[in-house]
């Protein structure tokens, strides 16, 4: 009887230690796990979208002087109007990005330097903080990953909105390499 007490004490002490040494931090639920996947993805997109913004800018304005040098003020005025399109949609880009968030017990570890070392000086002046002060703590899971999930569809929109607005520079890269 004694050596069966003594297992049955040594199996109720792993199953302490088991136990202790499982009430750790629980695991993310999937809508966490998915919405952190999400929130990477927003990181390197939104990285990307901007710099393919401010390229697309710079292009511009580029291609404004060529035209006013050349005397083509038709080709530089369409050109302005792309470019104000273009400046339009940095700005709503900069309101965006003021939105995205660290996912609760995550650090902030968004790019949010923006040197503008391009060759162009656009005024980034207008407010906006990168979320700061904002939080998605005590917020649901379910609710962190929609909100995850709609700064997705936005900054999906504002992909396609830059893809169409480079299509009105397009017509001018015809145009001087046919000459």
């Amino acid at each position: 009887m004694r050596i069966e007490n003594l297992r049955m004490m040594s199996t109720a002490a792993c199953l302490t230690v088991f136990i202790w040494m499982g009430c750790g931090e629980p695991a993310p639920s999937a809508s966490i796990q998915e919405a952190q996947k999400i929130h990477e993805q927003l990181d390197r997109l939104a990285a990307e979208l901007h710099d393919e913004l401010q390229l697309t800018i710079g292009d511009a304005e580029a291609r404004i002087a060529s035209s006013l040098e050349e005397g083509d003020s038709l080709i530089a005025l369409q050109l302005a109007r792309v470019e104000s399109q273009l400046d339009a949609l940095d700005l709503r880009f900069h309101d965006w990005e003021s939105t995205v968030v660290p996912l609760p017990g995550a650090t902030c570890d968004h790019d949010h330097d923006h040197g503008h070392d391009h060759a162009h000086d656009h005024d980034h002046s207008h407010d906006h903080d990168h979320g700061a002060g904002a939080t998605l703590e005590g917020m649901s899971d379910e609710a962190i990953l929609e909100i995850q999930q709609a700064l997705m569809a936005e900054l999906t929109t504002m992909k396609a909105t830059l893809q169409e607005v480079q299509q009105g520079l397009q017509p001018q890269q015809t145009t001087e390499d046919a000459e």
